[in-house]
């Protein structure tokens, strides 16, 4: 801000300097008029006596009103004038002193007024043709533009073209020096305003960057409350379900109750390597070590042992390795889909089936239980319906967000009694399921 006040008040500076330079001049030129025109009809009293006297007084009034109104234009900065504007004033004096010469060549050195207008109208080649004009103007009136031009002429014409040219050519420095000048206050302001849209942008940008990592903090918090629920949460309530199993054939299958124990100390040391896994690398520790079909069918005989429901389970030959977004995807959604029908579903058969739909993935799971409470069901105003977790419960979001930052959409249909089933579509391109990565 302290350079644009320092450009200003340089500017200011200026204006005031000219204008007291501008001010100065005119008062010379209108005392250089009226000195003029008062020698001359001094001299000659019988100019007074008829129409001559009248229309000199005229003339020179008539001039010093058109730079009267050049200097109106000028004390107000507006440089160079409108083209038309200029010519108007200048062919005006121009039309003007040379009626003043026709009375009178004497009134010739009043072109000399004229060209001192010309400097404040123009410029560049429009200042130089003027000027030429001028003083082809003032040799004329004089009588040297006589052929063949004689030693005198020649010496008379040298002289004044040589003084025209020297102030007409030191008045276009002055005029370039002034232009530049403006140029570089204007270049001064802009660099000043261009500083502070900056400052303002870096600003926003500050602001940007603390908005976005407050946002990421709560993105990573919700994936890390997303991961303790697939992980630990699943395990937990795994272990909940074989502790209660084997307390039940503690006294009626001793032997396969110290199975279940078994079974669940080896989730209890799976959940803590997991853990410890998880807090090194977010990447499911089942799927570094077997593909994902096979962990999938493992998991869906597990189930089937594990709660005595009918399991089907069946992934397409013809589906290629997948990506590990996709694997992760798949994974933590059929884990959370099992642990629910276990817990919640009170079901006697699952179906589950991975095919290729196109582009897209398609992972199918139902099941034959007592469906979604009304409670958890509502209705949209486009006739949609649509589910959500039970208070406290966050197994049916963490799926839908599981699914949505890869770019897939996810599809659940349950009626009461009717059984639910959840198709979850997820995109097979590398370029979505990175872009879904960085997303989360």
């Amino acid at each position: 801000m302290s350079a644009h006040f320092d450009v200003e008040k340089d500017n200011a500076r200026f204006f005031r300097f000219s204008r007291r330079i501008i001010t100065l001049f005119t008062i010379l030129i209108t005392l250089y008029l009226v000195v003029i025109t008062t020698a001359f009809l001094s001299s000659n009293q019988e100019y007074m006596h008829n129409w001559r006297g009248f229309a000199i007084i005229t003339l020179s009034a008539l001039a010093f009103l058109i730079y009267a109104a050049q200097f109106r234009m000028s004390i107000k900065f507006n440089w160079p004038p409108p083209f038309p504007y200029s010519v108007t004033l200048w062919v005006s004096m121009y039309l003007v002193v040379t009626l003043l010469a026709l009375i009178n060549p004497f009134f010739a050195w009043d072109l000399y007024v004229l060209f001192a207008l010309g400097f404040g109208l123009f410029e560049g080649a429009y200042l130089w043709l003027a000027v030429s004009i001028m003083g082809l103007t003032l040799f004329a009136f004089q009588g040297i533009l006589v052929w063949p031009l004689n030693s005198d002429a020649l010496v008379s014409i040298a002289g004044q073209a040589l003084s025209l040219l020297s102030i007409t050519g030191f008045n276009s420095l002055f005029q370039h020096l002034i232009r530049e000048r403006f140029e570089r206050n204007s270049l001064f302001q802009q660099l000043t305003q261009a500083n502070g849209e900056l400052e303002e942008a870096h600003r926003q940008l500050g602001q940007s960057v603390v908005q976005e990592q407050e946002l990421a903090i709560l993105r990573e918090r919700t994936r890390l409350a997303r991961e303790m629920h697939d992980t630990i949460g699943h395990a937990l309530v795994l272990i909940s379900v074989k502790l209660e199993a084997a307390q039940r054939l503690r006294e009626r299958d001793p032997e396969r109750c110290d199975r279940e124990m078994e079974s669940t100390k080896q989730i209890a040391r799976e959940t803590m390597t997991a853990l410890r896994s998880s807090i090194a690398n977010l990447r499911t520790p089942t799927l570094e070590h077997e593909p994902i079909d096979q962990a999938l069918s493992r998991a869906t005989t597990e189930l089937a042992q594990r709660t005595s429901l009918h399991v089907e389970y069946t992934f397409e030959d013809t589906i290629d390795r997948l990506p590990e977004a996709l694997e992760e995807t798949i994974w933590k959604v059929s884990q959370e889909a099992f642990t629910n029908i276990e817990k919640h579903a009170h079901a006697q058969q699952v179906h589950m089936r991975i095919s290729q739909r196109g582009q897209k993935l398609v992972l199918h799971i139902s099941d034959d239980g007592i469906g979604f409470p009304p409670a958890l069901c509502q209705t949209q105003p486009d006739g949609r319906l649509t589910y959500s977790s039970p208070r406290g419960h966050y197994g049916l979001r963490g799926m839908r967000e599981r699914i949505e930052a890869i770019g897939g959409h996810l599809a659940l249909h349950s009626a009461q009694g009717e059984g639910t089933t959840i198709e979850a579509e997820l995109p097979l391109s590398s370029d979505v399921l990175l872009e879904g990565q960085g997303a989360r």
